[in-house]
Formats: C-alpha cells, structure tokens, sequence
C-alpha cells in the first residue's frame, strides 16, 4: 500500500431512506404519504405475472400480494405444478382466456397450448405423480425481491422476542411497500435451461391467467451467444468466443427458439412485457430485452441511479426506459467511475479523467426470504417461527440491477392500471405509450435515458451527498 493510499481517509457514506425509489418516481412525496394520488376500488385487482425464479412464502410485506391459487412452478415439472394449493384438492375453474390469437401460425406453440390447457382443466391435480414443487428458499432469492419492489404490503406483525427494537403491544409495524401495494402477484418460476420449452409455458400461462402486465427482470438464455462482447484472445489455438459458445442445437429447437420470440411479441400485444436489459453496458439490452420496438409491447428497461446517472452497468442507448436501482462500479476504458467511500478505495493510479462524481452508493431495499435462505442471512439456526418475527435483518435485502429497475417500472405500469391510467383492453402498445407518457429525461449530457415519474412532474434524485 502506498504512502497516498495509507493518508486516503474515506468520507462516511450518506443515510438513505429505503423507499428513495419511490419518492424518485413521483408514487410517494417525501413524507411517504401518496404523492397526489388515491386508488378507488377496482372491479379486478391489477394482475402481474412474474416470471423469474419462485416466490418465498411467509413474509408479512408480501403474503397479501400473492396469488396463491395461480401461482405456478415450471422448474420441477414439465406441464406445471401448483405450489401452494392443497395437492390432493381438484383444479377448479382457472377462468382462462383465449390464448390462440397468440400461437396463430407457429406450430410448435400451438402444440404446448393444447398441452397446457389440457393440464389446466378443472379436475386435474395440482401436481403431477409424487413430485415436489421445486420452490424451496434455496431457489427463491431472485423472485422474492422482485416481488416486492413490485407489489409488497405495509404491514404489522407479531414479534416473537422482546428485544426486537420498536415492538409495541407485541407488535413490529414493517412500512415497507412496492410500486403497486394493490396489484395481485401471480409467481410463474422457470428453471435456466437452454430448452425453450418451458419459457414458451411461462408465457403462454401468463396470457391464459390474463395478466395485465408480465415481468421477466431476469435474463433467458440466448442460443446464439453464452455473454456478450468476449475478448479476442485464444486458448490453446482456439478463440474464447468459440470455446464456451452454446453446445450446437437441433433444428426442432432452433424452430422453438423462433417461436419463443415470436411468442413474446405477440403476447406483448395484448398485455405489456417488461424486460431486465442487463447488467454489461451492451446497447439494445440483452435477450429478449431486445426484442422491444415501436410496434409491439416488449419494454426494455435500463437503470439510473440516485444521482441521476445511467448506472454503470446499464445499457446506455437504445432501450425503451430507465428505472431506478442500484449503482455499480467500472473501470474500464469507456469510463472510470468508482466509489470513493469504499474502505479499500486507493487513489493512486485512478486517472484523473474519472466521472468518480457519478457514481451513488444509494441501494434499492427489497424483500428477501426471511430466514437462512435469500441474499440476507438469519443469525437464528432452524426455520423461521410460524407466527411472528424474532428478527427483521434477514426479511430485506439490497438488489439492485436492471432486475431492480425492471420490478420497479412493472410496477409502476401496475399501478397506472389501478388508477385506470391506461385501458386493459387495448394491449401492450396502449400502456407501453401511457408509461412513455410519463417518462422524463434526465439532464443534458447524461444520455438518452428517460425516467417515468407519475403526473409526468420532474423525477427526484434524493443523493446529493458529494464525496
């Protein structure tokens, strides 16, 4: 360590509010009340279709959210499974839609949907045989954060040991809340395989619920490339990119990655589908981010920081809209942008022509499996008590990426379609234009990003510390 690194003294970092995210999109004023809005009472709660790993039960912020009759896990069996309903209980009436405008023309499509409809018929089991849902905690962090930018609850729970601070009456207020904390969450869990089969029921499943909005804040495998941009270098004679490129497909499923997208579309026609564009700076967003233009209703979400900034992970041209998450460090030869604050942080060798200034140590909060599973770790043994809290540390998380961003502008289309904001009727297009409605771009020079604020005001970007 040198003589400069050892005198760098780090300057403390900025407190934040949790719900900094929202206060930004225009959905709460500073004072966590609702910033000019109040919902009425809809004939159907806004449906959003969640499709990223499973859900973790038990939360108090998020049980109320989750639709527990329709959630569905596609990890463990290939028709589907009903996690959370009794397994020796009949499907009842699901009241599906019509999904066949949607697999008009690809063969391979319309072949599932019989499939799944025939599984989905009233009097079928909610699981197949003697396989179990594949939705332990071990599986659920991902989708468990999501889930709560997206639609968690203020709530109240039971505290189980005395020394938890601000217990009152044997009761912990928890007044943490997503964008919509009245939208109902239908978990659809997929497992990462390069087969496109099960994504194809994903969506097909999402559009047979008839969710009013889709949110994939994850990325799908991509059968023409495992990451983006490899370098150009060799091992042992042979190129990186073609070392680890994807094992070669047949032609059956060449023709249903095909369909897959093809499907996306044309399901994004009828309810918007929100899309994570990835955390490695590619323009246009990773797969099927990508697949976002004016003509359908597949949104590409980027993220912005609480600066005001496209974060330094973030796709920075090229994507439908930025939301807000997390910031990340670079150090590349695009840009140099580094937290000052970090402990270990040595200013010898930093170039002086760094954007250092941009970076913000803000973090989204998010719900996390309560417990030992998740990102956040219980430092109680065993399983978590039945009724009650006997802590809180591990129920939240920080998250943040493109996933975080993308929860949060699903979210925010959720909750225009609440306040009657934006027609079910008229497809993915309509809300894809209400929520261009109310984005905003940044400042001059910070890029193309626009970021949505309900009412269209000016978005809010609460970190105005200075390193």
């Amino acid at each position: 360590m040198s003589s400069r690194s050892r005198c760098y003294t780090p300057p403390p970092y900025p407190a934040h509010d949790a719900l900094w995210h929202l206060v930004m999109m225009g959905i709460l004023a500073p004072d966590h009340t609702p910033n000019g809005w109040t919902l009425p009472t809809p004939e159907r709660r806004t449906r959003v279709a969640l499709i990223d790993t499973s859900v973790a039960l038990g939360h108090p912020n998020l049980d109320p959210a989750l639709d527990r009759a329709r959630g569905f896990d596609l990890f463990s069996t290939r028709l589907g499974a009903f996690p959370w309903r009794d397994a020796e209980t009949a499907l009842d009436n699901l009241h599906l839609g019509d999904s066949a405008p949607v697999v008009a023309g690809l063969g391979h499509c319309t072949a599932l949907l019989e499939e799944l409809r025939a599984r989905l018929r009233p009097g079928q089991m909610p699981r197949i045989g003697r396989i179990r849902p594949a939705t332990s905690s071990a599986f659920s962090a991902h989708g468990t954060a999501a889930a709560g930018l997206i639609a968690a609850r203020p709530a109240r729970t039971p505290a189980v040991e005395a020394h938890l601070p601000g217990a009152t009456d044997g009761e912990l207020a928890l007044p943490y809340m997503g964008v919509d904390p009245t939208a109902e969450l239908v978990p659809i869990s997929t497992n990462f395989d390069t087969d496109p089969e099960a994504l194809i029921l994903a969506f097909l499943y999402a559009d047979l619920i008839e969710a009013d909005v889709i949110v994939l804040p994850r990325i799908l495998p991509d059968p023409l490339r495992t990451v983006p941009e490899l370098p150009a270098h060799d091992i042992a004679g042979t190129a990186f990119a073609d070392a680890v490129a994807p094992s070669p497909l047949g032609q059956l499923q060449w023709e249903m990655w095909d369909e897959l997208a093809q499907l996306i579309v044309n399901v994004s026609l009828r309810r918007p589908v929100v899309c994570a564009a990835g955390n490695a700076n590619e323009e246009f967003g990773i797969y099927p981010a990508n697949l976002a233009a004016d003509d359908n209703g597949v949104i590409a979400v980027g993220a912005v920081n609480a600066r005001g900034w496209p974060c330094g992970y973030s796709p920075a041209s090229g994507l439908t809209i930025w939301g807000p998450s997390s910031d990340g460090e670079r150090y590349d030869r695009a840009e140099v942008r580094l937290d000052l604050r970090r402990h270990d942080y040595d200013p010898v060798g930093v170039p002086e022509t760094n954007v250092n200034h941009r970076f913000s140590p803000f973090s989204l909060i998010a719900t996390d499996v309560p417990g030992r599973g998740g990102y956040a770790t219980s430092p109680f043994p065993g399983p978590e008590p039945k009724d009650g809290l006997r802590e809180y540390g591990s129920y939240y998380c920080r998250f943040g990426g493109t996933s975080g961003a993308s929860a949060l502008v699903g979210g925010f289309l959720s909750l225009g379609r609440s306040l009657g904001h934006w027609p079910r009727a008229d497809g993915g297009i309509a809300a894809k234009s209400w929520l261009l409605s109310q984005a905003r771009p940044l400042d001059a020079g910070r890029g193309d990003a626009r970021v949505p604020v309900l009412g269209g005001g000016d978005p809010v970007f609460p970190d105005d510390s200075t390193p």
